[in-house]
């Protein structure tokens, strides 16, 4: 006797509505293991992706050098350091063989407030005419650089001046004012010579919400000469290790030197566990489901013992019986790797704005906060997704399929 596939897939899909709360129960399992490990995967993809984003834009040859000790804010009365950096530490870094630049920068985290909006961000002093070498890529949205003489000058990022959801927008020559953290807040007011284009984060700083003033006004506003950090920057990227070990030699444990290939490698080497453990509980949920597979047909089996019976009477081989029984497990495997696809491509998306990235990490005095990446979907990972939970179901079903197709004929229509 012929049976087409549709009617074997129909019978299936019958036999699985007949046993409503098991076959939910086991799709449910083989959901959660197929998101699990789509979400994993596609979140660690895009946190790598992302971060080699992010170091393209400051470059392989760039190191940072902050004090070691407690976190000191600029301008501030309280918190100490074992060591503050100041010219002469930017001089004597300079000298250093394989070092192209050094640029030394004041941080302080920020309110920034103009018309109706106030916007936490960071106030940045730094050498201007250097901001495109350690950005690379940024630009001038309108207007130009403050002067590195004028002390009310400053350039903004492009998210304070056109913040998302509000009608109000900087315009050139307008004043904003800003109100610095710390331990003693003090306001202070800018004229806006220039806005940056649309940037992004780099590491430590969200430059679209970053306000930008010179070195020197930095020094006078904050009346500080110690600097919050000081960027690095070596000839090639092959020098930054030598460079690095040459500075940790130097100053010992009085400064902190961070390579931002090295802090890639942690992460993502921190990020590679994360996924093998959280995978690994997807593995496991994808076990218990094809358990719960097994068991379903096992017992479907057995209630159905009659049934096969009457099959073969009517002239049903072996092979048929199998495929009929097998179809099930398909069929189940097939609806949980697509509702787990789909639920594991919204799930990477929730994982994407739950976890910081690099929140935590940078010099002090630099805002540390979190950021969200997007997931990295490729064929092959969405292809895995679907066909693996098949597979797995195969595997489990084979084996009651294949016990019901060897079932003797006699002895099942005798079964009670």
């Amino acid at each position: 006797m012929q049976m087409r596939i549709s009617d074997i897939f129909k019978l299936a899909f019958k036999a699985l509505r007949d046993r409503k709360l098991r076959s939910v129960l086991t799709i449910v399992g083989i959901m959660i293991g197929s998101a699990v490990i789509l979400a994993l995967v596609a979140s660690s993809s895009g946190l790598s992706t992302g971060i080699q984003a992010q170091v393209g834009k400051i470059g392989a040859n760039t190191l940072t050098v902050s004090s070691a000790g407690q976190f000191f804010a600029p301008g501030g009365s309280s918190g100490t350091q074992s060591y503050k950096l100041t010219q002469q530490d930017v001089n004597t870094i300079k000298s250093f063989q394989g070092v192209s630049d050094v640029i030394p920068y004041y941080s302080q985290r920020a309110t920034i407030s103009y018309a109706s909006n106030s916007i936490q961000g960071e106030l940045i002093g730094v050498d201007t005419s250097a901001l495109f070498t350690m950005y690379r890529g940024l630009s001038l949205y309108s207007g130009s650089l403050p002067d590195s003489y004028d002390p009310s000058a400053a350039a903004v990022g492009y998210s304070i001046a056109f913040p998302t959801g509000s009608s109000d927008q900087l315009s050139i020559n307008q004043m904003i004012s800003t109100t610095l953290g710390g331990s003693t807040s003090s306001s202070l007011t800018f004229l806006v010579k220039g806005i940056l284009s649309e940037y992004g984060r780099v590491l430590f700083s969200n430059i679209d919400e970053t306000i930008f003033i010179s070195l020197q006004s930095a020094q006078i506003l904050l009346k500080t000469q110690y600097f919050s950090g000081l960027y690095v920057i070596t000839d090639t990227p092959a020098d930054v290790t030598t460079v690095q070990q040459e500075i940790e030699s130097y100053y010992g444990t009085q400064v902190r030197v961070m390579n931002a290939g090295s802090m890639v490698s942690t992460v993502e080497s921190i990020t590679s566990q994360m996924t093998v453990f959280l995978g690994s509980i997807g593995g496991v949920s994808l076990f218990v489901a094809a358990v719960g597979i097994t068991n379903t047909m096992f017992v479907s089996v057995m209630e159905r013992t009659r049934e096969i019976g009457i099959l073969k009477a009517l002239g049903y081989r072996p092979k048929q019986i199998m495929g009929m029984f097998l179809s099930e497990a398909i069929l189940s495997g097939v609806i949980g790797g697509v509702g787990g696809t789909i639920l594991g491509y919204a799930l990477s998306f929730i994982i994407g704005g739950a976890l910081p990235m690099f929140g935590g990490f940078g010099p002090p005095g630099q805002t540390r906060s979190s950021t969200t990446f997007t997931p990295v979907f490729t064929p092959e990972l969405i292809a895995f997704s679907l066909l693996f939970p098949i597979g797995v179901a195969v595997l489990a079903g084979l084996y009651p399929a294949w016990r019901a197709s060897r079932m003797n004929a006699v002895v099942a229509l005798k079964y009670e």
